[in-house]
């Protein structure tokens, strides 16, 4: 059930694909949170949904960055040849979740492992 060279390649255009998304997004949401900086506030109503904007945008960056990362990694694992293997059984990952999740290090089973675990 090892992935075969022709498939690496669509998932590794896929994961580019999501890092070029990313870092636009990144970008983007940063660029949102500074114009609240610059610009004049009013009054206090304004003050605080202007700030409250700054930190959606800076939250919602964070949690692209963390994805960027996960992306990141998984091109790691394609160059490295181990991409599809999970990193905690050491088994292939089902090609259906790496189609729907492309950036996934675990198998459905060691991610449900890992998640009672943190429950």
């Amino acid at each position: 059930m090892s992935l075969k060279k022709r498939d690496m390649g669509v998932y590794k255009q896929t994961l580019l694909q999501m890092k070029r998304d990313l870092l636009k997004g990144v970008i983007t949401n940063e660029t949102n949170g500074k114009e609240g900086e610059m610009e004049e506030v009013r009054d206090l109503a304004d003050q605080a949904s202007d700030s409250y904007d700054r930190e959606l945008a800076f939250g919602l960056s964070e949690a692209e960055r963390t994805r960027l990362t996960e992306v990141e990694k998984a091109l790691t694992r394609i160059d490295k040849g181990d991409y599809g293997i999970c990193e905690a059984c050491e088994k292939p990952i089902n090609p259906n979740r790496l189609k729907a999740l492309p950036f996934a290090m675990l198998c459905v089973e060691c991610k449900a492992k890992e998640e009672r675990q943190q429950a």
